[in-house]
């Protein structure tokens, strides 16, 4: 096995067995025995799917309000939260493959990096 594949396959680990997930894993849990959190849920994802093919302002209107109910569920904010912090980990790991792979990228101001970095 290559050291690069023995590697992921640690990460892979190590990310199975973060605190993220573990924590988005319970919330998902507690969101899907808490039939009214279930029931926000279907409904945002039913006009979520009909956004998707009709995309009518009314029906994004419809899923934003959808939305917004969903996510005043105390359940649905715990999931939502949990997996936002699940979400920022993997972004944070993909940037760094990223960075790994193609060098560090040029943040466009050059006074947010001292300005020294030559990208």
């Amino acid at each position: 096995m290559s050291e690069v594949i023995k590697r992921a396959a640690e990460l892979a680990q190590a990310i199975a067995g973060s605190e993220e997930l573990k924590n988005l894993r319970e919330q998902e849990q507690g969101l899907l025995s808490d039939p009214d959190a279930m029931e926000l849920y279907n409904e945002f994802q039913r006009l979520q799917q009909m956004a998707q093919m009709s995309g009518t302002p009314e029906v994004m209107q419809q899923l934003e309000e959808a939305y917004k109910k969903f996510a005043e569920n105390e359940k649905a904010k715990t999931f939502l939260e949990a997996n936002q912090q699940f979400g920022a980990m993997l972004e944070t790991v993909n940037k760094m493959l990223q960075e790994a792979i193609e060098g560090p990228k040029h943040h466009g101001d050059c006074g947010s990096c001292g300005g020294g970095c030559g990208v």
